[in-house]
């Protein structure tokens, strides 16, 4: 029931925004009593945290072993994209609701700061600083840091916009271009 009231919560939050939502309609789309979110989370401020936290251990357990996997930096740094690219194609309420609760300015953007994209920063950023150290040493890590992830998600969430302006995409041509797109800009920036 908690991983019901988690899934309509995040799409939710992630179509209208953890102000607009109520607790009535997730009970709704999950198919329970509203007396569950309290009882399960206690609040709908709880119940977002918990999502936040769900995606954040998703990610940083995908990343985490690609970080410290075998290879070149370069190399991983691609996988650990690929990987980022796969789980938020998976779920693109994932990626709407990083857009929406996450990076835009909010109450509850500090703890969406603290406790997904800080882990995933943390993971991240030495292998960042491993690839741009091996090509450029101009490129600031944190600001590539930004714009790679921020490249992902609204790439994502604009999916119904690229397939407006281009051929339309199956998902996996979706995926592929995406990633092909990431690794160009990659090399754009690095030099790799």
């Amino acid at each position: 029931m908690s991983a019901r009231l988690l899934d309509a919560a995040t799409a939710l939050f992630a179509e209208q925004g953890f102000d607009a939502v109520g607790v009535r309609p997730i009970a709704n789309r999950a198919d329970v009593d509203p007396a569950m979110i309290a009882h399960h989370f206690g609040s709908k401020l709880a119940l977002w945290e918990a999502v936040v936290d769900r995606l954040s251990l998703r990610l940083t357990d995908r990343l985490a072993a690609v970080a410290l996997g075998p290879g070149s930096a370069s190399a991983r740094l691609d996988e650990a994209v690929g990987q980022i690219i796969d789980l938020l194609c998976d779920a693109p309420e994932l990626a709407a609701f990083i857009l929406r609760e996450v990076v835009l300015p909010s109450e509850r953007s500090a703890y969406g700061a603290a406790r997904l994209a800080n882990p995933i920063h943390h993971i991240l950023r030495p292998l960042i600083a491993d690839v741009v150290a091996e090509h450029r040493a101009d490129i600031d890590v944190d600001y590539l840091f930004v714009a790679l992830n921020g490249a992902i998600v609204v790439s994502i969430v604009s999916r119904p916009l690229l397939d407006r302006l281009a051929d339309p995409a199956d998902d996996a041509q979706f995926r592929a271009r995406l990633k092909a797109t990431m690794a160009a800009q990659m090399a754009a920036r690095i030099g790799i």
